[in-house]
């Protein structure tokens, strides 16, 4: 067997222990909602005025808030996790016309050397409202006098969150509610699948999803659609099945 499809193999091995259809990861965001919205239900906001005297529950909603935001955001925004452990209120996280939206130069994304500055990519508006309840009233019990102005932040240290937090953070709430360990690199490819797989979206949709996304539809297709064989070619099968139930020949 080539190393190619040892890679293939084992990749495929590894996915199945982690993958999500898109409808499962988006009833993990719906969890984690639910649990925010009873955790907030049973505490009082903390005093926004107050700083360094959050209490252990104050703390612990925060947590709880940004775990759900890191998880909704990745559903609206299906990029990499360096756009989540990056975001900066005020540089890459703006707020125009009363909605939130990332704004990417050169510098703030993987293929910025290919494709210059990306289109603006919009926060659901449902998350309008609960990005400005976080920043306001929540993220400041996650902050000491040394925190960036990064939106979400090590619950520890206050410090820009890592890599490793992003994918901790997506890995467990997945764990928790599926069982599987799923990551943030995975959330690409179960979208891209999806789209492709359930959906009736055209050449021009796809081509405007892999710009979306930054990355071109040749990439798009060949690196994060997990279909099988047997999928892909799926649609054709049924074309053929109904060109020749249409004939008025018989075989």
């Amino acid at each position: 067997m080539s190393l190619y499809r040892l890679k293939i193999s084992a990749r495929s091995s590894n996915e199945k222990r982690k993958w999500l259809d898109w409808e499962e990861y988006l009833e993990v965001v719906a969890q984690l909602k639910l649990e925010l919205r009873n955790l907030i239900d049973s505490h009082s906001k903390p005093d926004k005025n107050t700083t360094g005297n959050f209490t252990p529950k104050d703390k612990a909603v925060a947590t709880a808030y940004q775990r759900f935001l890191v998880l909704a955001i990745f559903s609206c925004v299906p990029d990499r996790q360096r756009t989540i452990r990056e975001l900066e209120i005020g540089r890459t996280l703006l707020k125009e016309d009363q909605s939130w939206v990332i704004k990417h130069g050169p510098g703030d994304y993987k293929t910025g050397k290919t494709y210059g500055d990306r289109p603006p990519l919009m926060i659901a508006i449902e998350l309008q409202h609960a990005i400005d309840d976080f920043v306001n009233n929540w993220r400041p019990a996650l902050c000491n006098s040394e925190s960036p102005a990064n939106l979400f932040l090590q619950t520890k240290t206050g410090k820009q969150l890592t890599q490793d937090s992003v994918y901790q953070i997506v890995s467990r709430a997945c764990y928790k509610f599926t069982g599987k360990r799923t990551n943030p690199h995975l959330l690409r490819d179960m979208l891209v699948t999806h789209v492709r797989q359930t959906s009736n979206a055209s050449e021009k949709q796809l081509e405007a999803l892999a710009l979306y996304m930054g990355h071109s539809v040749s990439m798009q297709r060949d690196s994060y659609d997990r279909r099988t064989i047997e999928q892909k070619v799926a649609p054709a099968v049924d074309l053929l099945k109904s060109v020749n139930a249409n004939s008025s020949s018989t075989i």
